[in-house]
């Protein structure tokens, strides 16, 4: 229920476009009641469904929650693999079991969220030679509730994240009306999470040391005239995740810092070296630099964890688009 979520948009930094567009689809859920009648004498029947993708930690779930919270809207998290079953047709009728609950609270309630978490494990391409029958009619399942939730107007709106967007079947994806892409968070961004987290432990009154803070801003600093002199050099804005030179140019020019140490840490990465340094830091009595900064290193970012550093530099995501294209695939526009 909305009031049981702890998480507030507010918490969630970054992601701004992509608050923007929850925001719309939001309002537009909340006010779905007394607009039914009219879309249906028009001839009108809008998907109601939302798929989130992108590294994990980096808010899919959390941000989806928060605006549940915002506008006072139940939702159910679903674990997507725990309604795949060995036995055959369980799958199928797990599947359709959550959606026909669901349409029935959100009928009761005038609008629910069914959020499917890793919903490529029920949504996996079906030309894939790997994948069992089981798998395959369950794509099918899936695609059938979702037009028969939009065709009968029921205020249930379906969400789905996955972290492997190119295992997903294209019929799933061309059924999600919104595609919203989560990335890596910038160090403009880091920059604020790291600001946001320091903060919070001083609101706990466990010291910290004055130098976290400076530092942090030196580095900022430093990673801005790159930024700059880049822009100047090539024209265009750059990003650590889209242009390779950037990139060189940290590891190459700069020291080794919070900013440069964290390329590749989900916000999630971030909260865990904090919880961390916290540890360390109650038995010595005072955040220090070297804490913090061994902390983040030690819980690692989840591009090395996940095996997709190679993201860093632009060349997974190249190699996605050629395996897409090859296949006859695309990936939908990006936000």
């Amino acid at each position: 229920m909305p009031d049981d979520i702890k998480e507030s948009i507010d918490d969630i930094l970054g992601n701004e476009v992509i608050k923007e567009r929850l925001e719309d689809f939001f309002k537009a859920l909340k006010n779905y009641k007394n607009i039914k009648d009219q879309l249906k004498n028009a001839r009108l029947s809008p998907s109601l469904t939302v798929l989130l993708y992108g590294p994990p930690g980096t808010g899919k779930t959390s941000l989806t929650r928060a605006f549940s919270k915002q506008y006072q809207i139940p939702l159910c998290v679903v674990e997507s693999d725990r309604l795949v079953s060995p036995l055959l047709g369980d799958t199928i009728k797990n599947i359709r079991n959550a959606v026909e609950l669901s349409a029935e609270i959100a009928k009761q309630n005038d609008a629910f969220i069914l959020f499917f978490d890793e919903i490529d494990a029920i949504g996996s391409e079906r030309s894939n030679i790997h994948e069992v029958g089981e798998i395959k009619r369950a794509v099918i399942s899936f695609l059938q509730v979702i037009d028969r939730v939009t065709y009968e107007g029921i205020p249930l709106a379906i969400f789905g994240a996955t972290n492997h967007q190119g295992q997903l079947d294209s019929a799933i994806w061309r059924r999600f009306m919104f595609h919203l892409k989560f990335d890596f968070p910038d160090y403009k961004l880091r920059k604020l999470i790291i600001e946001s987290f320091v903060t919070r432990i001083k609101d706990a009154k466990i010291g910290v040391d004055n130098s976290i803070l400076k530092r942090l801003d030196e580095e900022f600093e430093f990673f801005n005239s790159l930024a700059l002199d880049l822009k100047k050099k090539l024209g265009r804005d750059v990003s650590e995740f889209n242009e390779n030179v950037f990139l060189k140019e940290i590891q190459k020019k700069s020291k080794d810092g919070l900013l440069k140490l964290t390329i590749g840490y989900s916000g999630s990465d971030i909260e865990r070296g904090t919880n961390v340094a916290l540890f360390k830091s109650i038995s010595a009595e005072l955040l220090t630099y070297e804490i913090f900064y061994n902390s983040l290193k030690l819980v690692g970012g989840t591009a090395i964890h996940v095996g997709t550093q190679d993201t860093l530099s632009g060349e997974k995501i190249e190699d996605d688009k050629r395996r897409n294209a090859k296949n006859g695939r695309s990936l939908p526009p990006e936000i």
